[in-house]
């Protein structure tokens, strides 16, 4: 595994190709260690790879600095997760633009529970503050993983709320994991180790420079169910982020504000421009999402679906496919990926189970079990 990561991060730290071209690179030569042995005219005939491509592919550079990268991570208990992965994010598996390579420092499974972002200004109100709070406390009581970017305001407030709560959060941050940004959060950052963890597509040594910081929303919405934008102004990365989930066929939620209030205008104006659903309280959020829970005898709370036992009638393809999605919304490529049936099959097999009202297709090629 350690020889097959270190081809990826290689390909990864390859200037002038991104995550698709990556992946159209080692379809088309069979395998990320193929690509640094494929010949130059082969190399030629994938889409986007021209000459000065080629000439970086076949340097050794990438693969010496890909080999430090792994160490550092061995050393610091840092775990790469590559798109190839089962542990990679499965709900930004599919995204167009998934980073290749994800480095992921604590205990959080990033497939075990529904994940949801809050975001918003760095410079939130007290108000902005204590919705980010009331929405984080309530996520974490019910088993959510509250995704958010470590930044000051929204962000740090919601990190916060989960921790008192001893849930589960995740920060997905703008640079290296070598290092902490706002440094003035990195208390706060080392708890979130016990009871969710760090996330970037960032290596060593990188830092929280402007461009990163946007890339870095995307992939808070991608892994994400649904975000929700707690307070924003005109322009702001919690804009991009609504933006990233909409485009991504992710449900987005904001928290209007009083008319002329500056951090109120980006949560109005995506109200306005029906990007994002109104929401005043964070039960409206896991029922809009079809996201259940149930109380058992000790008192504590456990997400779960609640889904009858299925008949005995249906196939083996039917009972895989529902049994696939009674953990959660899966899109058409997952299923085929995680049951093995060929799409040809797939598509009229899906069809049937809407038509018995076992499962109800979603926006975006998405499918959700209903009973």
């Amino acid at each position: 595994m350690k020889f097959h990561n270190q081809y990826l991060l290689a390909l990864s730290l390859t200037k002038g190709i991104g995550p698709v071209t990556v992946k159209n690179l080692i379809a088309y030569c069979g395998s990320p260690e193929a690509v640094f042995s494929a010949p130059r005219g082969k190399l030629m005939r994938t889409p986007g790879v021209g000459n000065e491509i080629v000439g970086r592919l076949q340097s050794m550079a990438h693969l010496e600095r890909a080999e430090k990268e792994l160490n550092f991570c061995a050393k610091h208990n840092i775990e790469i997760l590559t798109y190839l992965d089962e542990a990679y994010p499965q709900s930004l598996k599919y995204i167009h633009n998934a980073p290749l390579v994800l480095f992921k420092k604590g205990k959080i499974n990033l497939n075990a529970q529904p994940a949801i972002a809050i975001v918003g200004t760095r410079k939130a109100t007290d108000y902005g503050k204590w919705m980010a709070e009331k929405f984080a406390h309530f996520f974490a009581e019910k088993g959510i993983n509250v995704v958010s970017g470590m930044a000051y305001g929204v962000d740090i407030a919601a990190h916060r709320a989960v921790l008192k709560k001893e849930g589960k959060t995740t920060a997905v941050l703008a640079h290296g994991l070598d290092t902490l940004y706002p440094g003035s959060h990195a208390q706060k950052a080392r708890e979130m180790l016990e009871a969710g963890g760090w996330v970037t597509e960032y290596f060593t040594g990188t830092k929280p420079e402007a461009p990163h910081f946007p890339a870095r929303n995307r992939i808070i919405a991608g892994m994400s169910r649904a975000v929700v934008i707690v307070e924003a102004s005109k322009k702001g990365g919690a804009l991009i982020t609504a933006r990233n989930a909409f485009e991504q066929n992710r449900e987005v939620y904001a928290i209007p504000g009083r008319v002329g209030d500056g951090y109120s205008v980006g949560c109005n104006a995506l109200i306005r421009d029906q990007v994002a659903k109104l929401v005043l309280d964070p039960l409206e959020v896991l029922e809009d999402l079809d996201i259940q829970w149930q109380h058992h005898d000790d008192q504590t709370e456990q997400l779960q679906m609640i889904l009858a036992p299925l008949p005995d009638h249906l196939s083996t393809s039917e009972l895989k496919v529902l049994n696939l999605l009674s953990k959660g919304e899966r899109i058409v490529d997952d299923i085929a990926h995680h049951t093995g049936i060929p799409m040809a099959q797939l598509s009229p097999l899906l069809l049937t189970l809407e038509f018995k009202e076992m499962l109800r297709q979603l926006p975006g090629k998405k499918f959700r079990r209903i009973r």
